[in-house]
Parts: C-alpha cells; structure tokens; sequence
C-alpha cells in the first residue's frame, strides 16, 4: 500500500483536484484539515479516502470514512463536507469514482434481479426496506481494496488505463455492488425501482435548480402520486422536496460566494432567488451567519 500512496502522491503533486487517464476516476489532496464543514453536492459517487480522514454531514445524520472505510452517494446530495486529518507530512488523500448510469446497469443484468440480504445493519441508512436512505458507509473488504489498487495504478500509467483502466473500474463497481449495503445502490441503479425515479428528479432539481420548481410537476415526473413522491424523496434525501430545493440553492449559493467572487445580492439572483431578504433568512437558518459574511470571507478560503 505504502508503493501506491507514493504513486498517488506523483499524481497529486501538491494540494487540489486532480483528473485522471481513467474516466470516472479522480484524485484530491488536502495538506490541512478544515477547521468547519463546507457545503457541496456529491453527484452519484463512491468516495476512497487513501490518507486521513473526513466526515460528511446530511442534515443532523453523519457519516465518517478513512482507509477502512468508503461512502457511496447514490442520488445527488447537499451535503457538507470536512477534512479531519490532514498535514504537509501525511495529507488527506482521496479518490472518487463518478458512478455511470449505464456501467452501473450494464453490471445489473449479469447479476442476480433480486437484490441480496444484509449481513450488516441498515440503521444508519434506511427508514426501512422500501424506503432507503440515498447515501452509505461501508467497510473496505479485501475484494475491493486489492481492486482500488490496481485501478490506482492503472491511473499512474497512460498505457495501463488504456487498456486495463475501465476493466479495474468495472471489478470495482461489482465488488460494491456485492458487498455489504451494496444492495442499497442496487436500489438506487434498477431501472424498475421507484427509487430510480426519484434519482432522475433529484438529477433533475440540480440541473436546474435556479428555475421554479413545481412538487406535482416533480412528482408526475416521477410517475408518483403527491404523498408516495414525498415518501419516497424524504426516505433518500433525509428532508422534503421543498428543503431539498431550498438547500441545494443555498448550498450553490455559498460556493458562488466563496469560490467565485460573488456578492450576496448576486448569488441570491444567480441560485433563482427573486427575493434578497428571504435568500438572507433561509442562508442565516441553514448556515448561522448572514451571507455578506461569507461573502466577506471569500478571501480567506
């Protein structure tokens, strides 16, 4: 392990995100743990930390992940996100794997319909069976850890990702699929389950987030009826789609602000706020502060 580290360490030469030969596959580097959470949006991912260690937050639910341990997220999701242990000496290093749709279902049908029974507890991530939560922990087993390595080293060679890249992706997604919780993003990825519909909305809501937003539009898209949509939704996500929405603004709002320059006034306008004192309101009930704080702050990030 200690020769791969040191091959990731070639490819994330200081701190950043960094692409990789291999589609789907990309590299982070922090040298210094977060003193709070920021916001972002996980897209359909699964998440390696290599060195440190972080946690990410949904709503009051938290969900913690190292070496030992991987999240996959299987819907878009607003959540925040720290860095816990990270230094110049030993800095936080992490891979992500962007989950593709057809890869995904193209591993389903060679693999059994019916998804398998849990060996673990589901507490943490489903309200129950038919209403899973869209975002897991799970242990790195010895089937996937020996697999991310040869992916990470297909991502250190240009010829090796040509050719072997996609094949090591591929044996990792199906040793996700197949270990514990794997049966939650199965959920998620068949095409036949209401929570594959629910994903689509949720893709949906962040493609366009700054438009109106109709919950019966929503929901018809989802071929729901208004209280099954509104099980269903606050089963993955952990809140309502109204607050979904209403996150998924303020979170894209912040980063605008910290990461782009933007004023409060502009990000408001920019996220599909027409109102300046509601944006105020709802960001200081998310976040604590008031937005021209963050937008003051935008220097010290």
């Amino acid at each position: 392990m200690n020769a791969l580290i040191k091959k990731v360490l070639e490819l994330t030469p200081n701190e950043g995100d960094f692409s990789t030969s291999i589609p789907h596959l990309s590299l982070f580097r922090r040298d210094n743990p977060m003193a709070s959470p920021l916001p972002v949006i996980y897209q359909p991912s699964i998440y390696m930390v290599l060195l440190g260690s972080k946690a990410t937050f949904l709503g009051k639910e938290r969900y913690q992940y190292d070496p030992m341990h991987y999240l996959v997220s299987c819907v878009p999701l607003p959540l925040e996100g720290q860095i816990l242990q990270a230094s110049k000496e030993t800095p936080y290093l992490a891979a992500r794997i962007s989950l593709d749709t057809q890869l995904v279902n193209e591993l389903l049908v060679q693999m059994p319909l019916e998804p398998r029974e849990n060996t673990g507890s589901l507490d943490m991530f489903t309200v129950n069976r038919s209403s899973p939560r869209g975002i897991y922990v799970s242990a790195i087993n010895q089937d996937i850890q020996s697999t991310l390595c040869r992916l990470l080293d297909c991502a250190h060679s240009k010829s090796k990702a040509h050719v072997l890249g996609q094949l090591a992706l591929k044996e990792l997604i199906y040793h996700i699929l197949n270990a514990e919780h794997g049966d939650l993003l199965r959920i998620f990825a068949s095409q036949d389950r209401q929570q594959y519909q629910i994903a689509n909305v949720l893709q949906y809501i962040n493609r366009h987030y700054a438009s109106n937003m109709d919950i019966s539009a929503l929901a018809s898209k989802a071929n729901m009826s208004e209280s099954s949509f509104y099980q269903h939704f606050k089963a993955a996500t952990n809140t309502s789609p109204i607050q979904y929405i209403k996150t998924v603004r303020l979170h894209a709002a912040k980063r605008k602000m910290l990461f782009e320059q933007h004023t409060a006034t502009s990000a408001a306008y920019e996220v599909g706020y027409t109102s300046t004192s509601q944006f105020s309101r709802e960001y200081r009930r998310l976040f604590t502060v008031p937005p021209a704080q963050d937008a003051r702050n935008t220097s010290k990030v």
